[in-house]
């Protein structure tokens, strides 16, 4: 397999694609870099909307197939209970035939459709009315079959549709309005019309709106949730003692936690099964199906479970913070039907902090656990074996076989256990045995050993033998009419005793072997067979693990069987490609099915040899890689013992073991949990170098990747020694040339110019560009990426025009390759606005972003993030232009859009709230600011922690609105706070400290206290020298502070000597009329009007110059134009 570091930051692809678009300000959103074109985007919107409805070149509606493949399910599941019936199976085909002819109409009526996504409620009933003509052709015995198609018809059309509810709903009803417009401009559309272009761009538009208002007149949470896979209720269910009072504790809400206890194979699950079946066809709005054999499992089943709700997840924020906001938005909910099942909990301090609670909600378990469930809150219902009468009848009926003497002996045998029972019905039908003939063949049976019995179990051995017997004439009977059918059974069988007991998709079992066809035939045999089951969804293949157990302690005793077994399970993990999957739900929905699976086969005892394989451990690194890049760094991390599990089996210094190590320290850092990522890359680092030497590809690239957390963590100085050593290699190694070289210069650049060496950074910028101007041409991506990057460098450093000069050439070519809609020219004029604001060109900037936002709102429509970036842009240029009122504005609808799109809570709500609050600081409404910065603290604290970065900014920034309004001494309470926390989590010298060591000694200026302000700004300007050099523009900002704090001292010569040295670096770097030039001059001629020398003041304003008002340049926290 493919080490799945391959393609880890020092490849060509991975790196030079990620070579970040920066402005001098914080750019377009991150994300936006991978959006696609819009007419692709058009397309593949257009293309959903009408596959929804319409098949594509005559083939079958796929909405109509799919309720098909589900009918069909029905049929083979039922069949058996009809036959009991006067319904012959003509009769059942009638009642099929029929359903297919209305089915085939209904698919193609819009009408039903969109009355299904807009009142999935109430779709059962209108169903039945539309197919009441088509029952009346349908015989007598066979209208409840029909019936039954119609509830499963109904479910399909309310449950299938792609997409959520809420874009569905939004997507036909404009594709009702649109619909001959687009058919019309099918043929333009594929050969690239402008025409059609704007018609799909103008539907775009429309179906947002639609959204909008669909969203505004919705609640938050989805109408109906049905979560998880659990397996059907057996046809002929046999009803079970404390049934009824099972029933009655669900739905009269006697009681709100229920316990299913018994041994396995009594019948636990099916009845808990029952229950849900009853929710769903009542309507409840929740019911949910959590897998609780481990606490991993559980939070792993929650966290999706909250996603459902849309509960917002930000990738820093632990899964058990998530559920927690999970449960207390079901806590909040009033007279509503919810129900959530703990399916196979082992172990009940696995619930803690997990388990719901409040009005109307439902909790049950199942459990072979036997405490004294009274006194912890639950009502125990005992669920015992059948009662004799119960099983006899059972093997009759489903054997018709009326020999009562020889069932009650089978039922003897096997002990009344319900899922013993079944079986030897099944088996007995399946071989056409009589009872007399199958009792003998069990009595005689020549299996010698017993399985093992598991805490609670209490059957005779005979189960073993009837659940084997029916595995051993199963293959027996494959054997001798389909002997490939066998070896496939055999493969199926292996895989889904190791495999998670909850189930394994069924469309991966499909891809074990080549004859997809003879797979899904397999399948159906066993389940026919009753060895194997399916989920409600259709979805999964699940073995009861009782008879799980049995295979693994029979067929697979042999270690030969047993490695062949782990071969398989491992082969149907690892035909999983996420990079082959186009659509990007897809690719997240299969990734949590492998960390599923992953994480059973980590819990589950007799699965933890899987791990010896090599290729299992590639598979977990693998995955939680993917997890990660597609923004589930938090369900990565629940892999977490897996990881040491694989550590534990194969040791620490296999490929495979360090591969799953350090793509689980990319998951903590993209957690934004750095410590632990830092510890996990220094200690893969350290192992690497050891086994594969200094110079190895693996080596640099956890060299790399160390640098990196270091990075992101504010350690400059470590990343850029590890950079260093990493660009001098491969210097060595490949050439100056090379890809990854270009690559890891690169990175050394970016740390350079995150650290303040601008004169280095840009160095190494000059050099790349020139060398991919070289290797790929001036048009290349990766050369108009290299252009910017250089570009940033250039506005950092304060050489403006140079930076304007790149960032216009880069606008051009790529409005001259792209077209002026593409999202990378959007970007591009951007990031020119930036340049241009950083200038004081605050027209120029203007124009550009409204004519940014104007495009946005529409291309993507006004409430796409995209769009809300932009709007933010063009507000802060508003505020530095002093046009408040407008940025206010924009700002207060930034804000209204995303409490209603994202919630109050989001991290983006929060951002444009600070922003808002900024804007407000500046307009003089401090009592308006102080309100949003204090609301803003308070969320974050609760979310995020006391000591988050973004906590610290938040305090930072109520501080300097406290500043403002004259409140110092709540305001240098807060700066206190927050340096003394910077100082201990991100150390003396990171850039955020050094802001906060600035804000505060500003504070102290204020109030009087000058020796301290001096002492902080002295510190400060020593350090910011030392670490960016004294022509950086944070080193003169310091400058002029402490000039300022020396003259307000009356230490006159000092400050007179500060600010001319200010003034000649600032004329020099930005120019006589760049505004903090002009800035600089004002405030050296009040300090020389203090000092009495008003001709040298008098001097200095014989050209023109700024504002008359001192403005000292207060470096305030990054966090007030945070969205720019």
């Amino acid at each position: 397999m493919v080490d799945p570091l391959s393609l880890a930051v020092l490849s060509m692809t991975t790196s030079l694609a990620g070579l970040v678009m920066r402005g001098a300000a914080v750019a377009v959103d991150p994300s936006w870099s991978s959006a696609a074109s819009l007419p692709s985007d058009a397309l593949n919107a257009w293309r959903s909307i009408w596959s929804l409805m319409h098949g594509r070149g005559g083939q079958e509606n796929p909405l109509e197939a799919s309720i098909k493949s589900r009918l069909q399910k029905q049929v083979d599941a039922a069949g058996e209970r009809y036959e009991r019936t006067e319904a012959t199976r003509s009769a059942l085909a009638g009642a099929v035939t029929e359903m297919e002819v209305a089915l085939r109409d209904l698919s193609e009526d819009e009408t039903t459709v969109l009355e299904a996504v807009r009142h999935p409620d109430n779709f059962e009933a209108y169903l039945r009315r539309r197919t009441a003509g088509r029952r009346q052709n349908v015989e007598a015995a066979a209208e409840p079959f029909f019936d039954d198609l119609t509830r499963i018809v109904a479910d399909e059309f309310t449950y299938r549709a792609p997409g959520s509810r809420a874009f569905d709903i939004a997507a036909l009803k404009q594709l009702l309005a649109v619909h001959e417009q687009l058919v019309a401009g099918q043929k333009q559309l594929l050969e690239g019309q402008a025409e059609t272009h704007e018609r799909l761009t103008a539907a775009v538009t429309d179906i947002q709106e639609i959204r909008r208002a669909v969203a505004r007149n919705q609640s938050a949470s989805p109408t109906r949730i049905r979560f998880g896979s659990r397996p059907r209720v057996a046809a002929g269910f046999v009803k079970r003692e404390g049934q009824d009072e099972l029933f009655d504790a669900i739905f009269t809400r006697a009681e709100p936690r229920t316990v299913l206890t018994g041994m396995r194979g009594c019948g636990k699950t099916q009845l808990a099964a029952a229950v849900a079946t009853r929710c769903e066809e009542e309507g409840w709005p929740l019911v949910a199906w959590i897998n609780a054999a481990s606490r991993e499992e559980l939070i792993a089943d929650l966290y999706e479970l909250a996603l459902r709700f849309d509960i917002d997840a930000p990738k820093d924020v632990p899964p058990e913070t998530i559920i927690r906001r999970f449960l207390d938005q079901l806590r909040s909910v009033d007279t509503t039907n919810h129900l959530v099942v703990f399916d196979n909990v082992e172990n009940l301090d696995d619930l803690k902090d997990l388990t719901p609670e409040g009005n109307g909600i439902r909790v049950t378990i199942t459990t072979t656990r036997h405490l004294d469930w009274d006194n912890l809150g639950w009502l125990p219902l005992t669920v015992g074996v059948f009662d004799r009468e119960q099983s006899i009848t059972l093997l009759c009926e489903r054997t018709g076989d009326a020999h009562r003497d020889a069932a009650d002996q089978i039922a003897d045998a096997l002990g009344d256990l319900p899922v013993a029972v079944a079986q030897a019905a099944a088996t007995a039908k399946s071989g056409r045995y009589s009872l007399s003939n199958y009792l003998e063949r069990l009595s005689n049976h020549p299996l010698e050993s017993s399985i093992n019995r598991l805490e609670g179990d209490d059957y005779p051995d005979a189960v073993g033998v009837a659940l084997f017997m029916a595995y051993e004439q199963a293959l027996e009977q494959l054997r001798a009419t389909h002997p490939q059918q066998e070896r496939i059974a055999i493969s199926l069988l292996d895989a889904l005793s190791l495999l998670a007991a909850s189930g394994v998709p069924t469309h991966w079992l499909l891809e074990l072997h080549n004859d997809s066809d003879a797979v899904r035939d397999t399948l159906s045999f066993l389940k026919r067979s009753s060895i194997l089951q399916e989920s409600t969804n259709g979805d999964k293949a699940i073995i009861h693990r009782l008879q799980g157990q049995v295979y693994r302690e029979t067929y697979l005793s042999e270690q030969g069987k047993f490695n062949k077994a782990c071969i398989y399970a491992t082969t149907i993990l690892d035909k999983i490609n996420i990079g082959q999957l186009a659509n990007f739900e897809q690719q997240r929905q299969e990734t949590r099915n492998l960390v599923e699976q992953i994480g059973a086969v980590t819990s589950q005892d007799h699965s933890r040899p899987l791990f010896s394989d090599p290729d299992l451990v590639a598979i977990l690194a693998t995955t939680i890689r993917n997890a990660a890049d597609l923004g589930m760094p938090q369900l990565a991390l629940t892999l977490t013992d897996s990881v040491t599990r694989a550590g534990d089996t194969l040791g620490p210094d296999h490929p495979s073991t360090l591969a799953s190590r350090n793509n689980l320290a990319g998951a903590y850092r993209d957690a934004g949990r750095l410590d632990e990522a830092i510890a996990l890359y220094e200690q893969i680092l350290e192992d690497r170098t050891r086994i594969l030497g200094p110079h190895h590809p693996s080596t640099l690239t956890s060299r790399n990747n160390l640098a990196y957390a270091y990075q992101d963590a504010g350690r400059l100085n470590d990343a850029i020694t590890l950079y260093e050593q990493n660009l001098k290699d491969l210097e060595g190694l490949l050439g100056p040339d090379h890809p990854d070289t270009l690559t890891s210069r690169h990175n050394l650049a970016y740390a350079y110019q995150d650290a303040g060496r601008l004169n280095d950074a840009i160095t190494l910028y000059e050099q790349n560009l020139k060398d991919l101007e070289g290797l790929l041409g001036p048009d290349h991506p990766h050369t108009l990426q290299a252009r910017n990057n250089l570009a940033s460098a250039y506005q950092d450093a304060g050489r403006l025009n140079e930076a304007i000069t790149l960032h216009e050439q880069n606008l051009k070519d790529l409005e001259g390759l792209l077209g002026p809609d593409h999202p990378h020219t959007l970007q591009a004029r951007n990031n020119l606005a930036s340049a241009y604001r950083a200038a004081g060109r605050l027209d120029e900037a203007i124009t550009l972003h409204e004519q940014n936002l104007k495009d946005l709102e529409g291309l993507l429509g006004p409430d796409h993030p995209h769009t809300l970036h932009a709007r933010n842009n063009l507000a802060s240029a508003y505020q530095d232009a002093g046009r408040l009122n407008e940025a206010i504005t924009l700002h207060e609808q930034n804000l209204k859009d995303l409490e209603g799109l994202l919630g109050p809570d989001h991290p983006h709500t929060l951002h444009a709230r600070n922003n808002l609050a900024s804007a407000y600081q500046d307009a003089g409404r401090l009592n308006e600011a102080i309100t949003l910065h204090e609301q803003n603290l308070k969320d974050l604290e609760g979310l995020l922690g006391p000591d988050h970065p973004h906590t610290l900014q938040a305090r930072n920034n109520l501080a300097s609105a406290y500043r403002a309004a004259g409140r110092l001494d709540e305001a240098i309470t807060l700066y206190e706070q927050t340096l003394t926390d910077r100082t201990r989590i991100l150390g003396p010298h990171h850039p955020d400290t050094l802001t906060s060591r600035n804000n505060l000694a500003s504070a102290y200026r204020d109030a009087g206290r000058l020796d301290e302000a001096i002492a902080l700004h002295e510190q400060n300007l020593i350090d910011l020298t030392h670490i960016l050099g004294p022509h950086h523009p944070n080193t003169l900002t310091s400058r002029n502070n402490l000039a300022s704090a020396y003259r307000d001292a009356g230490r006159l010569d000092e400050a007179i000597a500060l600010h001319e040295q200010n003034l000649i670096d600032l004329t020099h770097i930005l120019g006589p009329h760049h505004p903090n030039t002009l800035t600089s001059r004002n405030n050296l001629a009040k300090a020389y009007r203090a000092a009495g020398r008003f001709e040298d003041a008098d001097k200095l304003f014989e050209t023109p110059s700024g504002s008359e008002d001192e403005q000292d340049g207060t470096e305030e926290d990054p966090a007030q134009e945070a969205g720019d």
